[in-house]
Protein backbone atom coordinates (compact mmCIF):
# COMPACT_ATOMS: atom_id res chain seq x y z
CA UNK A 1 0.00 0.00 0.00
CA UNK A 2 1.65 3.35 -1.29
CA UNK A 3 2.44 5.77 2.24
CA UNK A 4 0.57 8.44 0.97
CA UNK A 5 -2.50 6.08 0.75
CA UNK A 6 -2.05 4.71 4.16
CA UNK A 7 -1.64 8.49 5.66
CA UNK A 8 -4.51 9.55 3.78
CA UNK A 9 -6.78 6.71 5.92
CA UNK A 10 -5.53 8.01 9.15
CA UNK A 11 -6.71 11.28 8.39
CA UNK A 12 -9.91 9.96 7.64
CA UNK A 13 -10.42 7.70 10.39
CA UNK A 14 -8.87 10.53 13.18
CA UNK A 15 -11.75 13.29 11.39
CA UNK A 16 -14.12 10.41 11.78
CA UNK A 17 -13.04 10.01 15.50
CA UNK A 18 -13.15 13.40 16.33
CA UNK A 19 -16.49 14.39 14.71
CA UNK A 20 -17.66 11.83 16.57
CA UNK A 21 -16.45 12.74 19.75
CA UNK A 22 -18.31 16.56 18.82
CA UNK A 23 -21.44 14.66 18.46
CA UNK A 24 -20.82 12.91 21.80
CA UNK A 25 -20.35 16.41 23.49
CA UNK A 26 -22.61 18.04 21.90
CA UNK A 27 -25.42 15.45 23.04
CA UNK A 28 -24.42 14.67 26.25
CA UNK A 29 -22.93 18.23 27.50
CA UNK A 30 -24.00 21.28 25.32
CA UNK A 31 -27.22 20.35 25.18
CA UNK A 32 -28.12 22.12 27.85
CA UNK A 33 -26.80 25.14 27.26
CA UNK A 34 -29.43 28.11 27.20
CA UNK A 35 -30.80 29.36 24.15
CA UNK A 36 -30.60 33.33 25.10
CA UNK A 37 -33.21 33.61 22.15
CA UNK A 38 -35.67 31.35 23.12
CA UNK A 39 -35.65 32.83 26.81
CA UNK A 40 -35.74 36.64 25.45
CA UNK A 41 -38.68 35.45 22.72
CA UNK A 42 -40.71 33.48 26.30
CA UNK A 43 -39.69 37.15 27.94
CA UNK A 44 -41.75 39.48 25.31
CA UNK A 45 -44.74 36.60 25.18
CA UNK A 46 -43.56 35.83 21.33
CA UNK A 47 -44.35 32.36 20.30
CA UNK A 48 -42.87 30.15 17.17
CA UNK A 49 -44.84 29.94 14.29
CA UNK A 50 -42.77 26.88 12.23
CA UNK A 51 -42.93 27.32 8.21
CA UNK A 52 -43.07 23.71 7.82
CA UNK A 53 -42.76 20.48 10.09
CA UNK A 54 -39.48 18.76 10.21
CA UNK A 55 -38.79 15.26 9.86
CA UNK A 56 -36.71 15.52 13.02
CA UNK A 57 -37.74 17.85 15.34
CA UNK A 58 -35.58 18.78 18.27
CA UNK A 59 -33.57 16.07 16.73
CA UNK A 60 -35.20 13.62 18.22
CA UNK A 61 -36.63 10.11 16.85
CA UNK A 62 -40.13 8.88 17.50
CA UNK A 63 -40.06 6.58 20.41
CA UNK A 64 -36.61 7.94 21.50
CA UNK A 65 -37.06 11.26 22.61
CA UNK A 66 -34.04 11.10 24.73
CA UNK A 67 -29.87 11.66 24.44
CA UNK A 68 -29.51 8.22 22.47
CA UNK A 69 -32.19 8.84 20.33
CA UNK A 70 -29.87 12.57 19.89
CA UNK A 71 -26.91 10.38 19.76
CA UNK A 72 -28.16 7.91 17.29
CA UNK A 73 -29.44 10.85 14.57
CA UNK A 74 -25.86 12.85 15.38
CA UNK A 75 -24.00 9.60 14.30
CA UNK A 76 -26.13 8.84 11.14
CA UNK A 77 -25.96 12.10 10.08
CA UNK A 78 -21.85 12.34 10.21
CA UNK A 79 -21.77 9.25 8.40
CA UNK A 80 -24.56 10.08 5.77
CA UNK A 81 -22.15 13.41 5.19
CA UNK A 82 -18.69 11.57 5.07
CA UNK A 83 -20.58 9.21 2.90
CA UNK A 84 -21.56 12.12 0.56
CA UNK A 85 -18.57 14.29 0.51
CA UNK A 86 -16.34 10.83 0.09
CA UNK A 87 -18.13 10.24 -3.05
CA UNK A 88 -18.16 13.76 -4.14
CA UNK A 89 -14.15 14.17 -4.05
CA UNK A 90 -13.90 10.31 -5.48
CA UNK A 91 -15.81 11.86 -8.81
CA UNK A 92 -13.89 14.88 -8.73
CA UNK A 93 -10.71 13.31 -8.88
CA UNK A 94 -12.10 10.61 -11.46
CA UNK A 95 -12.97 13.91 -13.17
CA UNK A 96 -9.29 15.55 -12.46
CA UNK A 97 -6.74 12.72 -13.22
CA UNK A 98 -8.99 11.75 -16.51
CA UNK A 99 -7.94 15.09 -18.30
Amino acid sequence: MPKHKKSNQKTIIAGLAIAFLFVALGVFYFSYALETLDLTAEELGLEAQPIYEPPFPDYNLIGLDNQWGALLIGVVSVLLLFVVAFGVAKLLSKRKNGR
